[in-house]
């Protein structure tokens, strides 16, 4: 290895020099001119130049102007500056163009001349991110299987299980993890088989065999499972992973078939009558089957569930097939008579459905939920039918209004829609894809700037720029949620960081926050580590959550909202009178501010009731002694009504779109009131 002639560049030992540039990693020492000052053959290899031809070069000339202006030299500059830098995807030159570069900047002081350099480190990431990008395809296997699939540690303890899982258990993920595969075990196995299981795996081999499991609600269900053993380089088990098929035909509690059976009973009944284009199948789902259950107990929702059964099953005609999918979803094959009406016919189905259940003396109306699919001409297997059912039958659950769901191509397309944005959702924050977005939040009267809103956008390649509506569902359903309300946090964060280092009057900034965000427990430790990372005062931010976050309460909700509340981050409830809120969690969760819909504010001066509402709102807010915000104000009208009942802060189009980062950067610094005239904007 050779230094260059510079007089900032420190004597390094021999020995040193004779190891850094047998290095295979790429580094360099750069100055405060950004020239070259010391660079080994990796870092020369990687810009494809000869050995010393970097002595003295300019970065700029080097890396490619563009390059240099938009990503090196602010992370230069912010290393001088005390603070070490960190940048993903930067190729140095054409031949780096298709690597996954990570390249650090730490700041260097030769005690020779104290002349600050810059060093740089360069790690290739490449395997890694494609690793990584298994690993997500692998987890997108796992979450869409149909079968239940559980992951636990060497020693039996859930650390990860699918949806399937959850639905044949009857526990939520939240409930598994932590706990064995024990939870569901029925005592009905045979001893000598667990201890053949476990003696079998931790050999290193794998076990295959029939277990009969209860889930949460206490009924019984076979599975025939797999268990293998993950092991590590060294040969031992770090991990076991199982994966179940449910073998149980009939449903022990209600009599109907389970999917499985009811698949291989209408599939044998096409085999030996013909393939009927006339027939359909239907799922239905019982709305809300768990608050019956939290109401009445599992007795009662057992009871439920039976009653429903014999109701079905009095519906069903001679030939008619009626099986039970797991909770509250059912399904039925209907071989409809040519001339019967489909209509006619699911008409009568929902009104039969209608009639009050009596649980425990008391009458009750259950709202269902309704899809089904109708065979036609295309001959397919009755698994791909009940999916087409349940893909209706999950639309239903989004489209209220409608009487039922009937399956056609578009709802396929939808649902590859939904997966392909999964699929895209998770190289997004790869490839840095996502924006933050800034909507100001000000004082009515006066129309101050008083706070900002940050908004997530997600600028797809090739489709431009994407509602948040459409894929942040996508996200909490994908459990995507997380890592991207994690991006989003801290780039809100950097962004303030930046506009305190410009000297710039900084004002709060809310992030909207997930429910799935609290799940771990582990939250308001992120929230720390973030504003540790870019020293932002807590004070600094807003955390918004909406009244759907309510549906999961629980202590450690609670514990979380006020541990955060500690940290002086402020607590802000978005989106209130549309969800889940009652007076109870009001007075229990410590907000400082309550956000007002949007919908109520855009209907004020024509609706009373919207105007009684936002009024309830107010009184409630002052009891609690919360700020309100206004949302969606669009007209002066409004605004002025606003004033007029009272409520001082508000946001919406009328005073200003959400602004890209550097736009809302120029509104900071010009301190203007808003609306902005159109002199304002020259």
């Amino acid at each position: 290895m050779s230094a260059f002639g510079h007089e900032g560049f420190p004597a390094f030992q021999k020995s040193l020099q004779q190891l850094l540039d047998a290095s295979e990693a790429p580094c360099a020492v750069v100055d405060r001119a950004y020239r070259f000052v010391w660079a080994n053959v990796a870092y020369h290899d990687l810009c494809a130049r000869e050995q010393g031809d970097l002595a003295g070069q300019s970065m700029a000339h080097v890396l490619g102007e563009a390059h240099f202006e938009a990503v090196v030299r602010p992370c230069v500059d912010g290393c001088l500056s005390g603070q070490d830098q960190r940048s993903q995807r930067q190729p140095p030159s054409t031949r780096a163009d298709r690597r996954d570069l990570e390249v650090g900047y730490h700041l260097l002081r030769p005690a020779e001349s104290g002349e600050p350099l810059v060093g740089i480190l360069v790690a290739d990431r490449t395997e890694q991110h494609r690793d990584e990008q298994r690993i997500q395809q692998l987890m997108s296997i796992l979450q869409l299987n149909p079968s239940p699939i559980i992951i636990t540690d060497s020693q039996g303890i859930i650390e990860y299980a699918n949806p399937a899982y959850e639905k044949s258990s009857g526990y939520t993920e939240d409930e598994l993890l932590g706990n064995t595969p024990a939870l569901v075990k029925s005592d009905n196995t045979p001893h000598w088989v667990h201890r053949a299981m476990w003696q079998q795996i931790r050999s290193g081999n794998i076990w295959t065999g029939e277990l009969e499991n209860r889930n949460r609600n206490g009924r019984l269900y076979r599975e025939y499972t797999l268990i293998a053993p993950i092991q590590d380089d060294e040969g031992e088990a770090v991990n076991y992973v199982a994966i179940k098929q449910d073998t149980t035909p009939l449903d022990p509690l209600t009599g109907l078939y389970t999917r499985v059976g009811f698949s291989l009973t209408v599939q044998d009944w096409l085999d030996h009558g013909g393939w009927q284009t006339d027939a359909i199948v239907v799922t239905l789902d019982i709305v809300s089957l768990r608050d019956i259950n939290d109401a009445y107990g599992y007795k009662g929702g057992d009871q439920l569930l039976c009653d429903y059964t014999h109701r079905l099953l009095s519906f069903a005609s001679e030939g008619d097939l009626v099986g039970r999918m797991g909770n509250g979803e059912f399904t039925l094959f209907l071989p409809m008579a040519p001339a019967d009406s489909i209509e006619g016919e699911l008409h009568r189905l929902v009104d039969h459905l209608s009639l009050p259940f009596e649980i425990q003396g008391v009458d009750i109306q259950i709202p269902i939920r309704l899809g089904f699919t109708r065979l036609g001409t295309a001959q397919r297997p009755v698994t791909s039918l009940l999916q087409e059912a349940e893909t209706a039958l999950h639309h239903h659950r989004s489209e209220t209004t409608l009487s039922w769901v009937a399956y056609n191509n578009d709802l396929a397309e939808q649902s590859q829609e939904r997966i392909g944005l999964t699929r895209d959702l998770r190289r997004a924050l790869q490839n840095g894809e996502f924006e933050v977005h800034f909507q100001p939040k000000v004082e009515l009267s006066t129309g101050r700037l008083i706070a900002a809103e940050a908004l997530l956008r997600w600028n797809h390649p090739t489709r431009g720029l994407i509602s948040p509506g459409l894929f942040i569902p996508i996200a909490e359903q994908s459990q995507l949620i997380a890592p991207i309300g994690e991006w989003a946090l801290r780039r809100a964060c950097q962004h303030l960081r930046a506009w305190r280092d410009e000297g710039l009057d900084l004002v709060r900034v809310a992030v909207n926050v997930s429910f799935v965000q609290f799940r771990t427990g582990r939250f308001p430790e992120l929230v720390r580590q973030v504003l540790d990372e870019t020293g932002i005062e807590p004070e600094q931010l807003s955390l918004e959550v909406t009244e759907n976050v309510f549906v999961k309460a629980s202590p450690t909700l609670l514990e979380q909202m006020q541990a955060l509340r500690d940290m002086n981050v402020r607590l802000s409830l978005d989106d209130f009178g549309t969800g889940y809120s009652s007076l109870l969690y009001l007075q229990q969760y410590p907000f400082d501010e309550i956000k007002i819909d949007q919908g109520f504010v855009r209907q004020l001066i024509d609706n009373s009731f919207s105007r009684d509402i936002i009024e309830a709102v107010k009184l409630l807010a002052q009891a609690l002694d919360a700020e309100i915000i206004a949302e969606g104000i669009e007209s002066a009208a409004v605004r002025d009504e606003l004033i007029d009942m009272g409520i001082d802060h508000g946001q919406g189009f009328y005073y200003s779109w959400p602004l890209e980062a550097e736009d809302f950067r120029w509104l900071l610094e010009r301190g203007s009131r808003l609306p902005l005239t159109p002199d304002q904007l020259h």
